[in-house]
């Protein structure tokens, strides 16, 4: 496994284990692609250091750091069939008079920071919820202890590569150094690294997946995407995510990455509380 044996892998979710090949195939369907708060003066402290004024704003470098999400590229198309024959392999038929139990997963990329993960953090706590984090080694250099918040609070935490690159443009050395260093850095603030890995875009191809694989990583898309980045409504997001929604449904979000992530934090509850309502189960992408 290259470059990434001497680290242990986060293992949160131990009683569960995800196939590759589940979830490997979470996409689009036209794309291929945790209320208890600890209470403990630590989290206190965190949470204190963490939230910035409310004035504080992101400077220059913070804002132009992903402003290219805004030209998103499309990922490669699966063929309609293979997702249905996916689809009904994976089918499960609920018994008479036992109900179906329906999970979906929230995830949010391109974190940490101190100006919204800290509030997307709070609404999950209140609410009760537990998601799934992909985050930017660069990021994770300035707020490790953001970071920590988040595997302290039960989240999942997924390698989202250092600099946001398009990895299907990069050679194999670059690629490597990509994923190994956001390990470093998350190694550095958790001392373990993650199994799972979310190509910036969603660009990936078979030489990426393999290459991927080799390193001991799993990738991970997404079949949901309100599109929060391109600066959707609140309300466009929140009929995107609720026309769309399904049992093993895993939502795109952000938590840092552009000039929208305001209305996200704004969307969260609201859809948290309406798919709730409708009986879904929130989970982590490896429980899917």
């Amino acid at each position: 496994m290259a470059g990434c044996s001497t680290y242990p892998s986060i293992e949160p979710h131990q009683p569960v284990a995800a196939s590759s090949g589940i979830i490997s195939n979470l996409m689009n369907h036209d794309s291929e692609q945790e209320p208890e708060q600890s209470g403990t003066p630590e989290d206190s402290q965190l949470e204190a250091e963490a939230t910035p004024p409310a004035d504080e704003e992101l400077d220059d470098a913070d804002q132009a750091h992903f402003a290219d999400l805004d030209q998103i590229e499309p990922v490669e198309e699966v063929k309609e069939q293979e997702e249905h024959a996916n689809e009904e392999e994976h089918a499960v038929t609920p018994s008479e008079g036992e109900q179906q139990v329906m999970n979906i997963a929230i995830t949010f990329d391109d974190g940490p920071d101190l100006k919204y993960t800290p509030r997307i953090l709070d609404i999950l706590q209140e609410k009760d919820v537990k998601a799934t984090f992909f985050v930017v080694g660069i990021q994770v250099n300035k707020y490790p202890d953001v970071l920590k918040r988040i595997e302290a609070e039960g989240h999942l935490i997924g390698n989202h590569s250092y600099n946001h690159p398009n990895l299907t443009k990069l050679s194999s050395d670059e690629l490597t150094e990509e994923i190994q260093s956001t390990d470093d850095k998350i190694f550095a603030a958790l001392g373990h690294v993650p199994t799972l890995v979310r190509p910036p875009y969603g660009s990936v191809n078979d030489e990426v997946r393999q290459q991927l694989q080799d390193m001991g990583k799993e990738v991970v898309l997404w079949n949901i995407d309100p599109r929060d980045w391109d600066g959707s409504t609140v309300d466009d997001m929140f009929e995107n995510i609720m026309s769309n929604a399904r049992d093993g449904g895993n939502i795109l979000l952000h938590s840092f990455g552009g000039k929208h992530i305001e209305n996200t934090v704004t969307l969260l509850p609201l859809i948290i509380d309406e798919l709730r309502a409708q009986g879904y189960s929130f989970v982590t992408v490896d429980e899917l």
